[in-house]
């Protein structure tokens, strides 16, 4: 059986997902900013509503829990269907309206929530990496079906066009921060497009000197 069509059409599909960022990334210009400061509970004002770590939703309770374990005491959580909806988030803040006091393993913490983001272009930039990549994939997705490309060498650069979305906004930047990610976009897609290019060169030097 040739299984040539079923990568090409897998191949096809990671590449659209891909020439799609501005979309299938969108989260990036959704986030809800979490900026979290351990205090004493004599620095809780009345106004401010004192909430209980294990009282909270499960969103909630993550966006509290990384924030308070992050180095920089922060956390961004990055599409608005995610944002824990606990929590109140817009350009200011005022007591349980964007500042919470939060009780968590039994210290105080003040919470702060925020909404943030940018205009959209800006995102399409840091987006277009992934975009150029789709593209590649779309031409090795086309090589493939014409039995012009190796099963290596299509699945190797479709799994990399994968583990763009899993590292990427859609799961809140796991392992790379937002600008290591694009860096990442841009070194990936201009090491694989001239990874491909030379190949392609060597096979037409090779069926030229048969």
């Amino acid at each position: 059986m040739d299984r040539r069509p079923f990568l090409a059409l897998l191949v096809g599909l990671v590449a659209v997902s891909l020439v799609g960022s501005p979309v299938t990334m969108a989260d990036w210009g959704q986030q809800a900013y979490h900026p979290t400061e351990r205090i004493e509970q004599s620095d809780i004002d009345a106004e401010t509503p004192t909430l209980r770590y294990e009282n909270l939703s499960n969103p909630a309770q993550n966006a509290v829990r990384r924030a308070i374990e992050s180095p920089d005491g922060d956390h961004t959580v990055y599409g608005r269907e995610d944002w824990p909806d606990r929590f109140f988030y817009s350009d200011y803040v005022a007591p349980g309206q964007g500042r919470y006091a939060v009780v968590y393993e039994g210290q105080y913490y003040r919470l702060e929530t925020y909404a943030g983001g940018g205009f959209p272009f800006v995102y399409w930039l840091y987006e277009l990496p992934f975009v150029v990549y789709g593209l590649v994939l779309g031409w090795v997705a086309a090589r493939t079906y014409r039995g012009e490309m190796t099963t290596p060498t299509a699945a190797s650069a479709t799994v990399l066009g994968v583990a763009f979305h899993a590292l990427g906004p859609e799961f809140d930047f796991p392992l790379l921060a937002p600008m290591q990610f694009v860096a990442l976009g841009v070194a990936a897609t201009i090491a694989v497009a001239a990874s491909l290019v030379w190949l392609s060169a060597r096979e037409a030097d090779d069926t030229a000197t048969e």
